[in-house]
């Protein structure tokens, strides 16, 4: 998918997001996050940090109109490209801008709290799973997905040293480029969600081969919709067109190699955590 030059037909980054991110990751990813949630007919279900609303859309014909889904995020733009998207038969989807950290629920409201990659980007990551766990009803489970490490994703830890060649100058770390990667790790990931009061935690990696469109726009599709998550990323519009260029001077052999046809193919890997509460908890 290109992105045209002219003001009128150029999608905002929220809906590069959707498209170009959502049907190559994040609609499969919650294909496989939801096999593990199993949600049944009449739950309600929580989409936390839920971006365009991937999983909410998933889920809501299967809790059907007996149950309830609630998409929250605290990005007014992704909610904007959520709400305008068909919405599929089933349950409503209720579509709130709010805070993970500090989600305004009445305790008890859901039976099944999911976050798709979005745990790694919360300031607080204890605190809202300690949230999640007070939204669940006695007996609720959650599911989280994140990505593994990003030495785990050849292509995209390249492209992350070249963008940190470019923006280390602007105060930029390795850390905060790579943070969507930034809790692999099994051990404080289960960590985080015993911490939080969650029983019976299990974590498994599940893989996903994304396909992504356009191989010679690919670089600048992947950083555009990122700034749907740092809209400041591509306001400068000179200066983007700029970094765009030389991360893709950079990477252009590897994205090569991983270009299949018409698109790149992406090995990325997740890993999926759930837990739940207790019979007797509220």
């Amino acid at each position: 998918m290109s992105i045209s030059t002219t003001q009128q037909t150029e999608p905002t980054p929220a809906e590069m997001y959707e498209t170009f991110y959502g049907s190559a990751i994040f609609s499969p990813c919650a294909q496989l996050v939801l096999e593990r949630a199993a949600p049944q007919l009449g739950e309600a279900v929580l989409d936390l940090a839920c971006g365009t609303g991937q999983v909410a859309r998933r889920v809501a014909p299967t809790v059907g109109m007996e149950g309830s889904v609630t998409a929250l995020d605290l990005n007014p733009n992704m909610l904007a490209v959520g709400r305008s998207l068909p919405t599929p038969k089933g349950a409503s989807i209720d579509w709130v801008q709010g805070d993970a950290v500090a989600p305004e629920f009445p305790d008890g409201s859901f039976d099944l709290v999911v976050c798709q990659h979005g745990l790694q980007f919360f300031p607080d990551r204890a605190t809202a799973l300690n949230h999640a766990r007070r939204l669940l009803k006695p007996g609720g489970r959650m599911v989280v997905a994140v990505w593994a490490r990003i030495d785990r994703h050849p292509l995209l830890s390249a492209m992350a040293e070249a963008e940190l060649r470019y923006l280390e100058s602007l105060g930029l770390t390795r850390g905060e480029l790579t943070i969507p990667f930034s809790l692999g790790g099994e051990e404080e990931l289960t960590g985080l969600l015993t911490g939080a009061g969650f029983s019976g935690v299990e974590i498994e990696e599940r893989s996903i081969e994304a396909r992504f469109p356009g191989p010679d726009m690919w670089v600048r599709n992947m950083q555009y919709a990122y700034a749907a998550v740092i809209p400041e990323f591509a306001e400068d519009r000179p200066a983007f067109e700029h970094f765009v260029a030389a991360v893709e001077a950079e990477i252009e052999e590897l994205v090569r190699e991983h270009t299949r046809g018409n698109q790149v193919v992406v090995p990325m890997h997740a890993l999926i955590a759930w837990g739940a509460t207790t019979e007797s908890s509220s």
